[in-house]
């Protein structure tokens, strides 16, 4: 998925619930469509065995901006959203959603607790950024390590090839076989010898 594709997948949720928000006569069905979206996330759970991000961004900032918005009592779950989206995307997008998120509540700006609270978001992005960053170099040193797996099997499997085609080649060699069978003798009668050496100690 592009990186713009991603960028619209979180936008575009969060866009339709500041407009629903703001539009006065969707206000009083708020509660209608956040639950009617709700259902459809469930329905998603259990027919598609996946969750709806978009809906899910959807739902939680209309919740949040139908209650208050940056003073809204439920604002900590956008720092949830974040960091659950830290997980999925690259360190650039996430600091990208900190910015909209931050772009979006400034609005609602009206005391110093409310400032503090908005540049809250800006101090988690470095932490999202942090974490989706160590996602990225984790999922890079597996793919090294897989391909590298998969290199040294291909290698084992050429030489291993080799070295048994060499045994049945040598086997198949009568002189081979008589030094084989000397070697087995000798290495029989040595075994004897050591065995009647030990009794004797």
């Amino acid at each position: 998925m592009s990186f713009f594709i991603k960028i619209s997948t979180f936008f575009t949720p969060l866009l339709f619930a500041f407009i629903a928000y703001q539009c006065q006569f969707l206000v009083p069905f708020i509660p209608q469509i956040i639950a009617f979206a709700s259902l459809i996330i469930i329905l998603s759970l259990i027919y598609f065995r996946q969750i709806l991000l978009p809906v899910v961004i959807f739902v939680l900032n209309l919740a949040i901006f139908s209650t208050g918005g940056i003073s809204s009592p439920i604002f900590f779950l956008s720092y949830f959203l974040l960091f659950s989206l830290s997980f999925q995307n690259q360190p650039t997008i996430n600091l990208v959603f900190s910015l909209i998120t931050m772009a979006f509540y400034s609005y609602s700006l009206n005391s110093i607790n409310s400032i503090i609270q908005l540049f809250s978001v800006l101090l988690i992005s470095p932490l999202t950024y942090f974490i989706s960053r160590q996602q990225e170099l984790q999922k890079n040193t597996e793919d090294i390590i897989s391909q590298d797996e998969t290199d040294f099997l291909f290698w084992i499997s050429l030489h291993l090839k080799k070295s048994l085609n060499e045994i049945l080649f040598l086997s198949e060699n009568p002189k081979i076989n008589k030094i084989v069978k000397n070697l087995l003798k000798n290495s029989e009668k040595l075994s004897r010898s050591i065995d009647e050496k030990s009794d004797e100690i």
